[in-house]
């Protein structure tokens, strides 16, 4: 039996977990073209560049990060769906596009 008046109680939205690897925290939430300077663990501080955004065929979202700079540079790519972002690998090596 209920009360008159009562309601049930209010869960609280679903928050999406914050991402614990700086990379994918950065590509979580930059836009392509964006850069910062961040401290990796074992890396020391580590230039950090949004190569590309796009959707993929699975109907995530993926963007491609730049890690480094010169020739230590190297691509990791994150992708994303329901607001949780994670590393994933890319089907080709290298990427499949030629990099600027």
């Amino acid at each position: 039996m209920t009360t008159p008046g009562a309601s049930a109680p209010v869960m609280p939205a679903a928050v999406a977990a914050q991402p614990t690897d700086p990379v994918v925290a950065f590509a979580a939430n930059a836009q392509p073209g964006s850069e910062t300077m961040l401290a990796l663990p074992g890396s020391g501080t580590t230039r950090l560049r949004l190569l590309r955004a796009y959707n993929a065929a699975s109907g995530r979202e993926c963007r491609e990060v730049l890690v480094g700079g010169g020739t230590g540079e190297r691509a990791r790519l994150v992708c994303g769906a329901e607001g949780q972002w994670a590393e994933a690998r890319p089907l080709l090596r290298g990427g499949g596009l030629q990099r600027p």
